[in-house]
């Protein structure tokens, strides 16, 4: 017999998701002006769930640096989770020839990292463009790259084990930069159709 709801509780339902943009509108559709690198990454399911990431936000372009794969392999797809075809990305032999590039630009950059001087994801500055550069969970972002950034990233944990995982750091960081450059605001985004990346 079941159990009679008590009187002042509240009842959860589930929220529609809301519509996906029509599939043949959404190569036009404005991006938000932040580029994602990764520098030296080469876990393909982590690669895999970056293009999910990138996706659901609209961002610029994703640039996978140092590292050369295949876009069949099964972890990658499943990770990706039909999103590959959709985000504009491009292969790189290292993340300071993109990084250098983008500051020429006038992006702003920012690596996820810790080190003297690293700030929590809301205190981010972004007044112009944004180039976020994640590291491979190892060994973290390139010196390189690090002589170069702006600005860095860090997020606290309280944790026994100190750190969480780089798609994890890359959602949080993402999230809060998507929040400073909404698709409705005027001048926030930029249309940029998804790049065929080159056949070997």
């Amino acid at each position: 017999m079941p159990q009679e709801r008590s009187r002042g509780s509240v009842q959860a339902s589930a929220m529609p998701h809301p519509p996906r943009p029509d599939r043949h509108l959404f190569p036009t559709l404005p991006r938000r002006p932040i580029r994602l690198v990764l520098d030296g990454v080469t876990h393909l399911p982590n690669i895999g769930t970056i293009f999910r990431l990138c996706d659901a936000f609209r961002l610029e372009r994703l640039y996978v640096c140092g590292f050369e794969f295949e876009l069949h392999k099964r972890r990658l797809t499943r990770a990706a989770a039909g999103t590959l075809g959709w985000v504009p990305w491009e292969p790189r032999p290292n993340a300071a020839q993109i990084v250098l590039e983008s500051r020429a630009q006038g992006y702003s950059i920012a690596a996820v990292e810790l080190c003297e001087g690293s700030v929590r994801p809301e205190a981010l500055r972004s007044l112009a463009p944004l180039c976020l550069v994640l590291g491979a969970e190892r060994h973290g972002v390139s010196p390189a790259v690090l002589a170069l950034a702006d600005q860095f990233i860090e997020i606290p944990t309280d944790g026994l084990g100190g750190s969480i995982n780089l798609t994890t750091a890359a959602a949080i960081v993402v999230y809060e930069a998507s929040r400073r450059f909404p698709l409705d605001a005027e001048g926030a985004g930029r249309q940029e159709a998804p790049a065929v990346p080159p056949t070997r």
